[in-house]
């Protein structure tokens, strides 16, 4: 019996020492949701797009609204990436434009 009360005691130990890391890193992964919240992920990685057609003028827009929003919401990778973007779609607006 006072090995079985051993036994549990310990293994209640083990169990609360892996709760507490968990239990932070849910707090780290709030803190991700909620700094991701207002991000356009269909411009960042093309997701959550669901039948999004824009033109390309209508996109330029919308990138250069987002980049507005700047460092509050986006990382500086992200609005580097965003910048990427932004330089691509003027570029393939102006092919088209010039038909070069």
């Amino acid at each position: 019996m006072k090995c079985i009360v051993g036994r549990i005691t310990l293994l209640a130990s083990a169990l609360m020492m892996f709760a507490v890391p968990v239990l932070a890193d849910e707090a780290a992964m709030d803190r991700l949701i909620e700094q991701q919240r207002g991000k356009d992920e269909c411009l960042l990685v093309a997701m959550n797009c669901k039948d999004q057609v824009d033109t390309l003028q209508q996109r330029i827009e919308r990138i250069k609204k987002e980049i507005g929003r700047g460092t509050n919401v986006y990382t500086n990778d992200e609005l580097r990436k965003l910048n990427r973007e932004l330089d691509e779609t003027i570029s393939n607006l102006e092919e088209i434009s010039t038909g070069a």
